[in-house]
């Protein structure tokens, strides 16, 4: 394919629960043909490929085309996500790249356009690690009702927090002197679609975010170089904000006057401005998707786990929200009627998720539930049910988890 054809025109700077089938018993079903794997695109890494870097034990495929997966709460309980279960979302193809040969470049509203190798970037620019956020905006719509259209995410699947390494955006665009007027970055990667005319994935973030010193580029993911699926050889990382802004394979920077206008800024990743009723179109008046509401998942027990009376249940989850911090996350043992407060573990980096944990020693036999809050320091509390929304985003509603307690 051209290229050409994907990368930014110079005048743009200027711009709850899964259905289940039911069983047929086998005497009356006969078992459909398998369908034929789709035939590789030049200059992709097949699916089949991709997710031999993943956990399949756990790990789920939620859609072939474009690829998605990701694990249940679960299957999340680490204090740093290992990459094999960090979520995949993509909105394009897995696109093959030569490390050696990539380019970065940045232009638009700068005093000088500037172009790097994935070597001039570690070179030329202070590294740094951090742990944080990175999550579909997308994340727990099978939870709403009605369910929305797009990727059927699990209420609790679709995120992670893993570590990271690369660059200061800030120390990129610094070097390459952004002008007074600058009002958006919008990042664009080297993915592609199926057809020539599938538009490219290209979403800008405010300046003011762009600057902040923990939005980066990266080229490590838990110590280790990117998998392809995760935007080798570099990609954005804008943390707390929906997945979407973090381009992977990023090749363009443009430093615009205004928010990008294109298909991932103006049709997807959008919200009603004010709530509408569930089921209702989507209305004139929106927003953009940006930061993460306070969210927070139970990572254990695992739902209908089992316990005997008088066992230690260690009930801990992950906390978190877009920006600013987790000021307390409560348990309710009774569903909702009181709430105790968990115990949080000290803060990490600044957009990491934050631990806590509830000891718990069930007196009786019976069904057994957890229900988690978190509170962030602006006084903002998940709520029982998440607002919706017609595409789905930003599923932030309190997280139940059921267990047997035997005699």
């Amino acid at each position: 394919m051209d290229r050409q054809r994907r990368t930014f025109l110079t005048g743009a700077a200027g711009a709850g629960a899964l259905a289940a089938l039911a069983d047929v018993p086998g005497a009356l079903a006969q078992a459909p043909a398998a369908a034929p794997a789709p035939a590789p695109i030049p200059g992709t890494i097949p699916n089949a490929e991709v997710l031999k870097g993943k956990d399949m034990t756990v790990f789920k495929t939620h859609s072939e085309r474009p690829l998605t997966g990701s694990v249940p709460a679960e299957h999340h309980d680490f204090d740093v996500t290992p990459t094999d279960r960090m979520f995949i979302r993509n909105n394009l193809l897995t696109p093959q790249i030569d490390a050696t040969k990539h380019r970065l470049t940045i232009k638009g509203l700068v005093e000088r356009e500037l172009t790097f190798s994935v070597d001039d970037l570690k070179r030329q620019f202070k590294p740094v690690t951090i742990q944080a956020m990175l999550e579909c905006a997308g994340a727990g719509r099978t939870a709403y009702q009605p369910t929305p259209r797009g990727t059927p995410w699990f209420p609790t699947g679709g995120m992670g927090c893993p570590k990271w390494t690369g660059v200061r955006l800030a120390d990129v665009l610094k070097a390459a002197g952004v002008r007074a007027n600058a009002v958006h970055v919008a990042g664009q990667g080297a993915d592609f679609g199926e057809v020539a005319t599938a538009a490219p994935v290209i979403r800008s973030i405010p300046i003011s975010k762009a600057m902040e010193p923990n939005t980066l580029i990266v080229w490590d993911i838990n110590g280790a170089p990117l998998p392809p699926v995760h935007g080798y050889p570099i990609r954005l990382l804008v943390p707390g904000w929906a997945g979407s802004a973090s381009t992977k394979w990023l090749h363009t920077l443009t430093v615009l006057d205004a928010p990008f206008k294109g298909t991932y800024m103006d049709d997807s990743y959008r919200m009603p401005r004010y709530p509408v009723a569930p089921g209702e179109r989507m209305p004139a008046d929106t927003v953009s998707t940006e930061a993460s509401p306070v969210k927070s998942m139970i990572t254990f027990p695992a739902p209908n786990a089992k316990f005997k009376v008088g066992d230690p249940i260690l009930v801990r989850g992950k906390a978190w929200v877009g920006e600013g911090a987790i000021e307390r996350v409560e348990i309710s043992l009774d569903e909702g009627v009181t709430w105790q407060r968990a115990q949080l573990d000290a803060p990490g980096d600044k957009y990491a998720w934050r631990g806590f944990r509830l000891l718990f020693r069930p007196t009786r036999p019976g069904y057994q539930t957890f229900l988690a809050r978190a509170w962030d320091d602006k006084g903002n509390a998940q709520p029982i049910v998440a607002t919706w929304n017609p595409l789905g985003y930003f599923w932030n509603g309190i997280h139940r988890v059921g267990v047997t307690v035997e005699a």
